[in-house]
Formats: C-alpha cells, sequence, structure tokens
C-alpha cells in the first residue's frame, strides 16, 4: 500500500527559502536543492511536489545567489553571424528548447560574419556567466582559440563536421553536401552550371561548399560560373542579374543558400526566364518556405534541428555529467521539387 504524506499547506511566510519549503514538504534540503537544479536523480512525484510548495509559497529561485553557491550560472552562450535568417533562427530555437529542458539557459549574441566581433561577444557573454559556448563553424580568432584553451572552457563548433583546432564540431559536411547537389544537377544533364554564393571572407562554410563544387565538376568536366553576393534575398537578385546579363549558356544555378535562391526567383520572373523550363534553379537549407514556392524548390535540405539538440544536449552532458563532447557529422538530405528538370534550353 502506498502512503502518501499530507503536505504542509501553511503559507510560507516572506522570502521563502530552501530551507522553508524542506519543511513545508518534509523533504530535505539536499532533495530540494536538487529539485531546484533539475537533477535527473529526482522522482517525478517528489518533483511534482516540489512544484507545488514553490507555487504555493510564490518561491522564486535566486539566481544570483545559486551561482554563488553553486559556482554554476546553468547559462550556455551561443554566437551566431546573424539571426536575421530562418535557417539561425531554426537552429537556436532547437538549442534552446533542449537546454530548457535540462534548465538551462541560451543567451545569444551575433558577430556579422565578423571574426574579431565574435571574440568580442564571446568574451562579453563569459562575462555574463556563460559556462560554455556554442560557434559557428571552425574558423575563429587565434585569440579566442588560446583564452578557451587557456581558461579550460567548453565550445562546440556547429554547422561543421570537422575542425583543426581541438575544438569539438556537431555539423554536417559541407563539402560532401555540395558534391550531392552537383551529381544531382549533372545526372539532369546540366554541365554549364552557375554557382551563387556568399562572401567567402570569415564564411568557412561557404568556402568548403565551393571545394566541393570544384572538386565534383573537376572529375566530370563541369564549366562553372561563379557570382558571389551579399547573403541576402537583394543579393541573389544581383547575382541572377549578372549571370542572365552574361548569357553564357548555363542551363542550372546552384545557389549555396536558399535565400539567394529566392533572389534568383524574383530576378528570374522580372526577366521573363521560365524556372526550371529555361533553367534549373536550386539552394541549401530547405527553409520554411522552400516547399512553398512557386515552383517549389528543389535544395539541400540541413539538419539544422538535429544539430541544434545534439549540441544542447551535448553541453548537457558535458557540464553536469562530465561526459565528454565528440565530433558527430550529421547527414544531410537531397530535397527534389519542381525548380529543376532536365537540361533542356539554355538561358535566353
Amino acid at each position: 500500500m502506498r502512503i502518501v504524506q499530507k503536505m504542509d499547506t501553511t503559507p510560507i511566510k516572506k522570502k521563502p527559502g530552501v530551507r522553508a519549503l524542506a519543511k513545508a514538504t518534509g523533504l530535505s534540503v539536499a532533495t530540494i536543492s536538487r529539485v531546484l537544479n533539475n537533477s535527473d536523480t529526482v522522482s517525478k512525484d517528489t518533483r511534482e511536489k516540489v512544484q507545488r510548495a514553490m507555487a504555493l509559497a510564490g518561491y522564486r529561485p535566486n539566481s544570483a545567489a545559486r551561482a554563488l553557491a553553486t559556482n554554476r550560472t546553468r547559462v550556455i552562450g551561443a554566437v551566431v553571424p546573424t539571426i536575421s535568417g530562418s535557417i539561425f533562427s531554426r537552429f537556436l530555437n532547437a538549442v534552446e528548447g533542449e537546454l530548457a529542458m535540462h534548465g538551462y539557459a541560451l543567451v545569444i549574441a551575433t558577430s556579422g560574419f565578423d571574426l574579431s566581433v565574435e571574440t568580442k561577444r564571446a568574451h562579453e557573454l563569459l562575462s555574463m556567466g556563460a559556462e560554455a559556448l556554442i560557434l559557428s563553424g571552425a574558423q575563429h580568432e587565434e585569440g579566442l582559440l588560446d583564452f578557451l584553451n587557456a581558461s579550460n572552457t567548453p565550445a562546440i563548433c556547429s554547422s561543421v563536421s570537422a575542425t583543426t583546432t581541438g575544438l569539438p564540431a556537431i555539423g554536417y559536411d559541407n563539402i560532401k553536401t555540395a558534391c550531392i547537389a552537383m551529381d544531382y544537377l549533372h545526372g539532369l544533364g546540366h554541365s554549364k552550371i552557375a554557382i551563387v554564393h556568399g562572401p567567402l571572407a570569415n564564411n568557412d562554410r561557404t568556402r568548403l561548399r565551393i571545394q566541393g563544387v570544384k572538386s565534383f565538376a573537376h572529375g566530370h568536366k563541369v564549366q562553372l560560373l561563379f557570382q558571389e553576393t551579399d547573403l541576402t534575398v537583394e543579393g541573389g537578385t544581383r547575382g541572377a542579374a549578372r549571370i542572365f546579363a552574361q548569357n553564357g549558356g548555363e542551363t542550372a544555378i546552384l545557389c549555396l543558400s536558399d535565400i539567394l535562391a529566392l533572389g534568383v526567383f524574383f530576378e528570374a520572373g522580372r526577366c521573363g526566364i521560365s524556372i526550371p523550363k529555361d533553367v534549373s534553379v536550386m539552394g541549401f537549407d530547405d527553409l520554411d518556405w522552400a516547399a512553398h514556392a512557386s515552383p517549389s524548390l528543389t535544395t539541400i535540405r540541413l539538419p539544422t534541428g538535429t544539430m541544434g539538440q545534439r549540441i544542447a544536449k551535448a553541453l548537457v552532458d558535458l557540464l553536469d555529467n562530465k561526459t565528454p563532447v565528440e565530433t558527430r557529422a550529421l547527414d544531410a538530405s537531397l530535397v527534389v521539387r519542381d525548380s529543376t528538370a532536365c537540361c533542356g534550353s539554355s538561358i535566353v
């Protein structure tokens, strides 16, 4: 027979603390502390009992006091190039959701694809109490890497599958994914392909994708035309305008970001160029709108959500259980839709 202990429902007086909660619930101070720290060793019934007592008392944990007592803030910092694109929003949403399940908070800073700004923002996050950092890509200033190493600050690189700096990475192989895209277009008969991409400076992910494009093209005798532009919709329109003006006979345009592909769509419409009848267009990311564009966008689906969850869980396991972070490569996939077709006529 299960014995249920009756909880003292007498309101706790002002400024309730851990000891007051322990008295109200009949539990030990250590058990209350484990509940407040989201320990996995606490049973569901015990956790709910403490939460009811907290609600009755109007108890709110003092994060500053807890940080002083435990030398833990349970805060993770993330420095990303931008949050204006939905690819980073999707990633950060997955990170935050997973961290919240384990009682951690996420603080975000942006670098604008500037490595010196990334270093500054990283130091700011650590000064605010971040226990670990999430960084984009494998390229970072040497000073930041030296500081992380000297201070023994955990950090994980996202959006890449490997680094040469000693930092672990959880992401995808950008060279491989670019080869998947090229192989698909080549299989449709396209041998003259234009590549629209964002700035190469301080963006190792773009450089790796271009490396994959060039490697595939060299082995299959594919002619390439590169157009570097801003990583925006407007940048995509400018890149497409230059391609259409040159009229070099390209039958496909591979955009190394969906946001650039959207710009290509707009410019093609203005120029009276039909997709995919006159030119096939392919993207990278599989953003939310890609399936609903007209025509729907063929693209490479990056495992952004899974990446965010894996990175968050790896940091939680490291900080809570001292489990070492292992580099992991996640699979991207080809999503075939209506914006690509077998090679027919060239751009006119």
